[in-house]
């Protein structure tokens, strides 16, 4: 038991380290935000938790939510309810697994991946695509599974970066390119949705990245139309929020928006390092944060860019978030 209870310990005292730094880095960011994972597991599939050690990291981790998304179905649900967490699934499909959100049934895939995508749509889940180019350390998916992800309808929701196997730091290879596969949609004018979860089958695992979901309240049906709608961001560590005139993240921007620039705001108490313009693929600009807690400007937008722009904000010591997209019409 004390060989269980050490290494908990530790990540617990990681856990609240990064609590209290994005406590206040919450001081000097001007949006209401909740965070939260919405894929993990316990032992209720290939977890190694039970429900009350995830409920005590979500906890300490001081998470506003945390979903439960345990393979083979919702078993794990009454134990949720008790301890104030969410329920979802991942069950596997053709290619690929499906993350389920909002359905109050245990979902049996027709292993056709999209037609199951399309049933989800049907009985009005919030679905999305996990670790969409394989988990660390040695799942890596073939090119035909990054393929059938343009068949999908847009806009969908998929993981640009998932923690399996990690501990401590959840980015690893697999999300590299995870982002080059998003960016790659993008440029085809798909509209994609990213999120960043732990998909922990430990506890140890909760908190080392999360959404930060701008929604009116923290209530899963409120959580769950705002991601659908990509007004969230993924991170480590940084705050981060983006609008481009009137057009938030995850919204069309038309000509007037252009014509007001992008506007940036990044956060984090302990310093930034660099913040990144990604508009089209490519790297558009590059700012150095001079490891400042505030990072905030307008640019302009060249009228070459055609199809969407995002925001990357790294911190001092390497944490990084995402924006979404905004898209451009």
């Amino acid at each position: 038991m004390k060989r269980w209870a050490y290494p908990l310990r530790m990540c617990h005292l990681v856990a609240e380290a990064m609590a209290a730094r994005i406590e206040r880095s919450k001081k000097l960011f001007r949006w209401k935000f909740f965070r939260g994972d919405f894929h993990s597991h316990t032992q209720h599939s290939d977890g190694i938790g039970t429900i009350a050690e995830t409920a005590e990291m979500v906890k300490i981790a001081k998470l506003d939510f945390q979903f439960v998304t345990d393979h083979w179905g919702i078993t794990q649900a009454p134990e949720c309810r008790k301890h104030g967490l969410w329920v979802g699934q991942e069950p596997g499909t053709q290619l690929h697994h499906l993350g389920i959100l909002g359905l109050r049934r245990a979902y049996a895939p027709q292993m056709d991946f999209l037609a199951d995508c399309a049933e989800l749509q049907r009985l009005g889940a919030t679905w999305f695509v996990p670790h969409p180019t394989g988990w660390w350390p040695t799942r890596i998916y073939p090119k035909e599974a990054w393929k059938i992800l343009e068949k999908l309808p847009s806009p969908f929701l998929m993981e640009v970066c998932n923690g399996a196997s990690n501990v401590i730091n959840a980015f690893d290879f697999t999300d590299a390119s995870a982002r080059i596969l998003w960016d790659g949609l993008l440029r085809k004018g798909r509209k994609v949705h990213a999120l960043g979860n732990t998909d922990a089958h430990a506890p140890h695992s909760i908190g080392i990245v999360w959404n930060g979901v701008f929604a009116s309240r923290c209530a899963e049906r409120d959580v769950l139309a705002a991601i659908r709608a990509g007004r969230s961001f993924l991170s480590d560590g940084p705050l981060l929020q983006t609008t481009l005139g009137r057009a938030g993240m995850g919204m069309d921007a038309s000509a007037a928006d252009r014509q007001n620039g992008l506007r940036i705001t990044a956060v984090d108490s302990e310093g930034l390092r660099s913040i990144r313009v990604i508009a089209d693929g490519r790297l558009l600009m590059e700012f150095d944060a001079r490891n400042r807690p505030f990072w905030e400007r307008r640019v302009a937008l060249p009228r070459r860019v055609r199809a969407y722009v995002r925001v990357e904000a790294t911190a001092s010591d390497a944490r990084r978030a995402y924006s979404n997209p905004i898209y451009l019409r």
